[in-house]
């Protein structure tokens, strides 16, 4: 007798998940702990050394995870990058083409191979890392990751409109300020452009957020597990704030 694998345990993939620091990873343990099978791709510390640039590698590793569990049912698109300068005029092509290709390509790729997939066995959840950047200008943010940002809501919009009939929620999450590595480095750019320490930079930022504090990874991870889960079986095409506040209500 087969078991229809439906009937198995969930299966979710969640890209940019080396850091053992970052949304990635915690996104991965929240989901486990919710009772998926949680496989990581990153270009390293992952299950899976993936370039999510490379359409072709992207689309053998989602396949490979496909025909190992019989079916696909989350994917978290959390691969991403913040390179450059906060200045426009020192903004560099190699930077630009770098963020667009990881953000926004990086994204498409995973989508346009982890679709089929949810297509063929009736449905599943995309949860799109995107940033607050993604909903309104910031200080002292590269502007090619705000343009990316801004872009991945919108190819939430348009893709959770495309494949709502087809039962594929899509959603997007947008941090705020987050204790990882990419918030150490935008403290550092605002100190740049402000003249100001480090110290005072971080209390700065740290003003501007109404529940006073960044938050941690975990706290985002559980918004994804939530967009996946079927407590969210109403929810799609939404860009949703994880940001205590620092949106003032936008």
């Amino acid at each position: 007798m087969t078991t229809d694998t439906r009937e198995s345990a969930k299966v979710a993939i969640v890209t940019g998940a080396g850091h053992p620091d970052g949304i990635g990873a915690a996104s991965a343990k929240a989901l486990r702990d919710q009772g998926y099978e949680v496989i990581t791709f990153d270009l390293e510390g992952a299950d899976h050394a993936v370039d999510v640039t490379d359409a072709q590698q992207v689309a053998k590793a989602i396949q490979a995870v496909a025909a190992d569990f019989g079916h696909l049912d989350a994917l978290v698109n959390n691969a991403g990058v913040g390179v450059g300068s906060a200045n426009l005029l020192e903004q560099t092509s190699e930077d630009l083409d770098l963020t667009l290709a990881v953000n926004v390509k990086g994204l498409v790729n995973c989508c346009q191979a982890a679709i089929p997939h949810m297509l063929q066995t009736g449905g599943g959840a995309i949860i799109n890392v995107a940033s607050l950047c993604g909903l309104r200008a910031l200080p002292a943010i590269p502007h090619a990751y705000t343009a990316s940002k801004f872009a991945v809501v919108g190819l939430t919009k348009s893709m959770a409109l495309e494949f709502g009939p087809n039962h594929i929620r899509i959603n997007a999450v947008c941090p705020g300020s987050v204790d990882t590595q990419m918030r150490s480095k935008a403290i550092s750019l605002l100190a740049e452009q402000e003249g100001i320490s480090l110290e005072d930079a971080e209390a700065l930022e740290t003003s501007t957020i109404s529940l006073g504090r960044a938050a941690t990874p975990s706290e985002v991870a559980a918004v994804v597990a939530f967009l996946c889960s079927e407590n969210a079986a109403q929810i799609t095409g939404a860009a949703i704030p994880v940001d205590g506040g620092m949106t003032g209500g936008f």
